[in-house]
């Protein structure tokens, strides 16, 4: 990539560009306003079932509908290939490490756009050398530690590489709420192809990859091979969260509970507490979007 992806949208351009001051007091302000909502079990389920369903493999999604790449014949699978990630072909290469990865994310992230080409896209499953797949240390507003990455020489963590158009990385971006985007220089190989690319755009927390006990963890749902992180579940991941925030006996479901039921202070509590075991983003191949065009 040459140069940054066009964003046409200034609110946007001034989010992504803002420093940790203003990005803290933008996400104070978003936080007060939010309602208590009703907590039943589906919550839980949903939220420790992150990163949710995705296919055994790469695959096209056209709308809601899904086609494996991996059943197509080996010249129509090459000519899908080459057609989206064509160099003037005006797609843009973002990296998915979490739950943009499911199809069902995607087609209701993308099912406004009134455009084909803007509900389609081609993900491609693969290996990202260096580099492990940990969780952010903060929760989401629907009780999950969303995923991050932070660096890891010698391993190849499994993660998804889409081909989006320009509206369907802006929406991507204002869906981001508390992830920074940069461009990533590391080696990403394709699954079902001897295809590899070694620049990716990405989005990773602000908040810095979760270390409850002084040194990142792995998201056990996404293998990798050369692992050197430990490895813990969602519900772990959860659970070491809530006894930071909450104190000795909180678990997955007090945490998640407290997110949908007392929203604004749970999140000043894991602020004063999970915000402090984390490891900031910091790599010599990541290079932050600066807001520029």
């Amino acid at each position: 990539m040459s140069k940054w992806p066009p964003i046409d949208e200034p609110e946007l351009r001034r989010r992504l560009a803002m420093d940790d001051e203003e990005f803290a007091a933008f996400i104070r302000g978003l936080v007060s306003e939010l309602a208590p909502r009703d907590y039943g079990p589906d919550v839980l389920t949903q939220a420790v079932g992150y990163p949710w369903s995705r296919p055994p493999g790469s695959f096209l999604l056209r709308g809601g509908d899904v086609e494996l790449l991996g059943s197509l014949a080996p010249a129509e699978r090459d000519g899908v290939l080459a057609r989206f990630s064509a160099a003037g072909g005006g797609r843009l290469p973002v990296l998915s490490i979490g739950s943009n990865a499911a199809p069902e994310v995607l087609a209701r992230k993308f099912a406004h756009f009134d455009g084909e080409d803007d509900r389609a896209l081609l993900a491609l499953s693969g290996r990202l050398h260096d580099f492990d797949v940990g969780v952010a240390a903060q929760p989401t507003m629907y009780g999950s530690m969303p995923a991050t990455l932070f660096p890891s020489p010698g391993t190849a963590v499994a993660t998804t590489l889409l081909w989006v158009t320009p509206a369907q990385f802006t929406q991507l971006a204002w869906s981001e709420i508390t992830y920074r985007l940069g461009e990533l220089r590391t080696r990403f190989d394709v699954d079902e192809s001897a295809a590899g690319f070694d620049r990716v755009l990405v989005f990773v927390s602000r908040f810095g990859a979760f270390c409850p006990d002084d040194h990142p963890v792995a998201l056990a749902a996404i293998p990798a091979s050369g692992r050197t992180a430990p490895a813990l579940t969602q519900e772990q991941l959860l659970d070491a969260a809530a006894a930071l925030a909450l104190g000795p006996g909180a678990d997955a479901e007090t945490l998640v509970r407290a997110i949908f039921e007392d929203t604004a202070e749970v999140i000043a509590k894991v602020a004063a507490t999970v915000h402090q075991a984390a490891l900031p983003f910091a790599s010599d191949h990541w290079t932050p979007y600066g807001g520029g065009a």
